[in-house]
């Protein structure tokens, strides 16, 4: 689940604290899997408790409840507490001697979610029930002890509200749920957004009920909040009124033709998961090169990598087309030099980072004095010039990541190749900093008003579905060829894992 939807990078299970019995032995577990992602942690704790059967059901759920949920929100508590006291001593290992790598957010910026992975009634919850797959219900009216007092009004087995209403909201997911959320949310933004509305609309009462996770997400897939992110909230309707969600609304879902047409759409989104890979294998790995003087370390690529995964899946999905294009164009045209700005749109991703997608070939023609490296040098200049040029034309916008690729061995002739990532940042423009763009932008040629041309392209979540494919633009038909083809991109990227050559993260 961590490698599929959070990475390597910032995914860390099984952690420990070096809180010893007498300062001798193993430290002491942290929680089962640790996220660190920008301001936000997530702290999982999974427990497989088997179902203590019982004459009265309600007697069993309450003893199932106190071993796998309420173990799992004191492992979380004590998680949250240590991690604000000595964020410095979490390890890796059960020695305690390889420290966490990733820094975690100061505290005043950092956001905590807590999430219990439950195993263990699932039978008994479909017996109680009916109807295979089933996963807990949601009631949000439920509260803390109310879980396990059979006399209360609320009470109800197999069913989840706030379970420690005193502290950050808790979620807590069985298997069923999990497996449906890392399906449907499978990118680190994608689940990270839902789990904080989901805490929200649960504890605020906008969710008085669903029928099981399945429900919840459907609702959540199925209304927009502003910029068009999903949201609890239905158009529409007064901010007072709370929902209930009865069975049948996933499953119908998803037999809509708007959703299928999504999940076809979105596999070419996946070849932006494979360049995120690509980039984090060599982090992690110790194999980035130093050029021009920079050391690549884990905490500079992580930057660049994580506006990269932060990305939803219908945005991955508009930047491999765009990716993917860029590839073919410079193939098919045989060009030394290509490059695409992608701009975010102003209305959905205001705040969202531009993209630099820059191919440039070795020289074939001659032969390069400072050889490989100076060849790595020039196209790193490039590529942070047009990193510069493209904030300096959009300066309402804060970040840009710039990637850069040596073209096919069908333009080079050369075997194997590199890459380049890096993230710029512009807070201020001074008239220092404008004159030297405009001075870099003169020097390699990037951007030249008359060259450039622009061309407006969006995305939908859910495609609008046409019955004729002649009635397409071209632009949707040229789409539509893209995500085709993307097994190209897969197997390119493929081979730049099997390349001898040193790869950079800068």
């Amino acid at each position: 689940m961590a490698d599929k939807t959070f990475l390597d990078l910032w995914a860390y299970p099984n952690t420990y604290i070096d809180k010893k019995l007498r300062g001798q032995g193993d430290g002491k577990e942290l929680c089962d899997l640790l996220v660190v992602f920008g301001n936000d942690v997530l702290i999982f704790s999974d427990k497989s408790i088997g179902w203590p059967e019982h004459a009265d059901v309600n007697v069993s759920w309450i003893r199932w409840f106190k071993r796998a949920v309420e173990k799992s929100v004191d492992q979380i508590r004590g998680a949250e507490r240590w991690l604000k006291d000595f964020p410095e001593r979490v390890f890796l290992d059960k020695a305690c001697t390889q420290k966490l790598p990733m820094q975690l957010p100061p505290l005043q910026s950092r956001t905590v979610h807590g999430i219990a992975v439950v195993q263990g009634a699932e039978s008994a919850s479909q017996s109680y029930f009916g109807g295979e797959d089933r996963s807990l219900a949601i009631f949000s009216s439920l509260k803390g002890e109310d879980h396990k007092s059979p006399k209360g009004r609320e009470f109800s087995p197999f069913m989840i509200g706030d379970v420690d209403p005193a502290g950050p909201f808790v979620h807590v997911f069985d298997r069923p749920a999990l497996d449906l959320l890392m399906r449907e949310l499978d990118t680190v933004g994608d689940f990270v957004q839902y789990i904080k509305l989901r805490a929200e609309a649960i504890r605020g009462g906008k969710i008085f009920a669903a029928n099981n996770e399945g429900e919840l997400l459907a609702f959540y897939l199925q209304n927009e909040g502003k910029y068009g992110q999903h949201s609890f909230e239905s158009k529409g309707e007064s901010a007072a009124v709370s929902y209930f969600l009865p069975e049948g609304g996933y499953e119908a879902l998803t037999l809509r033709p708007e959703y299928k047409a999504k999940i076809k759409a979105n596999k070419i989104s996946y070849n932006w998961d494979r360049l995120i890979s690509l980039f984090t294998e060599h982090v992690l790995a110790g194999t980035s090169v130093t050029v021009v003087e920079l050391v690549p370390e884990p905490a500079l690529a992580e930057r660049a990598l994580r506006i990269m995964a932060s990305e939803s899946r219908t945005r991955r999905r508009a930047l491999s087309i765009a990716f993917v294009d860029v590839l073919e164009i410079t193939e098919i045209m045989e060009k030394d030099r290509y490059a695409r700005v992608v701009v975010p749109d102003k209305e959905t991703d205001p705040e969202g980072a531009i993209y630099v997608f820059l191919i440039l070939a070795y020289p074939k023609d001659h032969v390069l004095d400072g050889g490989y490296e100076q060849y790595r040098r020039v196209r790193i200049g490039i590529l942070e010039t047009y990193c510069y040029a493209a904030l300096y034309e959009h300066r309402h916008l804060k970040r840009v990541v710039g990637i850069a690729f040596d073209a096919s061995e069908k333009i080079t002739g050369r075997l194997g190749g590199s890459e380049d990532l890096m993230a710029v940042e512009v807070d201020e423009w001074t008239d220092e900093l404008i004159e030297e763009v405009r001075q870099r932008r003169e020097l390699h040629d990037v951007m030249v008003p008359k060259r450039m041309k622009r061309r407006e392209f969006r995305t939908q979540e859910f495609p609008e579905l046409h019955e004729d494919v002649a009635r397409l633009t071209r632009q949707q038909r040229r789409a539509a060829e893209r995500q085709e083809r993307k097994e190209s991109m897969k197997r390119a990227l493929s081979k730049r894992r099997k390349s001898r050559r040193p790869k950079l993260t800068s």
